[in-house]
This record gives C-alpha cells, sequence and structure tokens, in this order.
C-alpha cells in the first residue's frame, strides 16, 4: 500500500517533467493532428508510468531485503538519513545545472588578454 503511494506521489511529482519534454518532442516533429500529437503524448506518459514503477518495484525489493532486521524506530532513523543525503544530492544537482548553464553561456565569449603578447627571439631579446 505504502509502495503503491510513494510510486503515485513520485509519478505525479516528475510527470510534468517529463510529459513537458516528450509533449515538445512531440510538437517539433510536428504530426498530422491533434489526435496523433494526443497519442503520442499518451504513449509518453505510459512510458514514464512504466518507468517509474519499475524503479520503484527495484527500491522495493532492495529496501525489503536490506532492512528487514531493523525495527520501526531504525527504519524512521534510516529515512530521515535518507532524507537529508536525498536533500543534499538535489542541492548539488542544481548548483551543477548553474555552472553547466554558466559554463555553456560563457563558452562563447573569448577570453581577454590582459596585455599585449611578446615575442622573444631565439637570443632571448625582446622583439
Amino acid at each position: 500500500m505504502i509502495g503503491k503511494m510513494v510510486t503515485m506521489g513520485f509519478e505525479m511529482a516528475t510527470l510534468p517533467a517529463r510529459l513537458t519534454y516528450r509533449g515538445t518532442r512531440a510538437m517539433l516533429a510536428a504530426p498530422a493532428d491533434f489526435a496523433q500529437f494526443m497519442e503520442q503524448l499518451r504513449q509518453a506518459s505510459d512510458e514514464v508510468a512504466r518507468e517509474i514503477q519499475l524503479i520503484m518495484d527495484g527500491v522495493d525489493a532492495e529496501m525489503s531485503h536490506k532492512a528487514a532486521h531493523l525495527s520501526p524506530e531504525q527504519k524512521q532513523q534510516a529515512a530521515e538519513l535518507a532524507l537529508d543525503a536525498a536533500e543534499k544530492h538535489l542541492s548539488m544537482a542544481a548548483v551543477n545545472v548553474f555552472r553547466a548553464l554558466w559554463l555553456a553561456v560563457n563558452s562563447a565569449q573569448s577570453l581577454r588578454q590582459e596585455r599585449e603578447p611578446v615575442t622573444i627571439d631565439q637570443d632571448g631579446e625582446q622583439v
């Protein structure tokens, strides 16, 4: 029951982003009519739901095995630690996205040279 609730919550939380990407991709393909567009959108939604279900099934199997010996209090402590770790990872992921964006935007700008270039001949004299 809890697994299904978490699955549905995760699915609802991530679905808009995935549908936006896949919906945009479907629109850029210029479908012949709206019905075809809606079918592609429905297929993308079904694909997302299948992916989420596979992830949740894997997590359920893994955690059932790993946490079988833990008491409810220990499971609660582990849940708090896992949420803290997830928050830190998501925060770092956001920072990395901003770094990547900054680098992408600034990669087109050439680096300025602070001084005039100096050419040295073979004898070590500046020209």
